[in-house]
């Protein structure tokens, strides 16, 4: 029965940009983690509660819904590849450099991932000397000289 799951998986995962969408997602976590998050480190709590807090729900939000919308509708990964780019370099200005570079790096690999990808089967190119076999192979055609 896990295997059948796993297959299934499989198959759905080879329809859709499933790695564009996973680090967006990841990316989106990044960026919304530090600004809500305090680090208790023994009795000092560390926490970064800037008006980057803001922009960092708004633009984590867009961003897991882009992630979302790229594993839902694959057909949509084009524009949802171009505002995951839009926003992670947006995200590098206003949110605390963009979940500290970590998050708008993720989210531009994920964002080129999801319109760099194709549903289109590979073609498999050909040898490289095997058209040059099949040229010589062949018998040669008549050239019909004009009178």
């Amino acid at each position: 029965m896990l295997l059948r799951i796993w297959r299934g998986f499989t198959a759905w995962r080879r329809g859709r940009p499933f790695w564009a969408g996973l680090f967006v997602a990841a990316g989106a976590f990044i960026i919304l983690f530090p600004p809500f998050v305090g680090v208790k480190l023994g009795d000092m709590v560390i926490s970064i509660k800037t008006i980057g807090g803001t922009s960092a729900l708004l633009i984590g939000a867009l961003l897991a819904i882009c992630a979302v919308s790229l594993w839902v509708q694959p057909k949509f990964r084009l524009a949802a590849g171009l505002v995951t780019v839009l926003l992670s370099l947006v995200a590098l200005v206003v949110t605390n450099l963009g979940g500290f570079l970590a998050g708008t790096v993720l989210s531009l690999l994920g964002g080129a991932l999801a319109v760099a990808w194709t549903d289109e089967p590979k073609v498999l190119k050909e040898a490289k000397g095997s058209r040059r076999a099949r040229e010589e192979n062949a018998e040669p055609t008549e050239k019909v000289q004009p009178t």
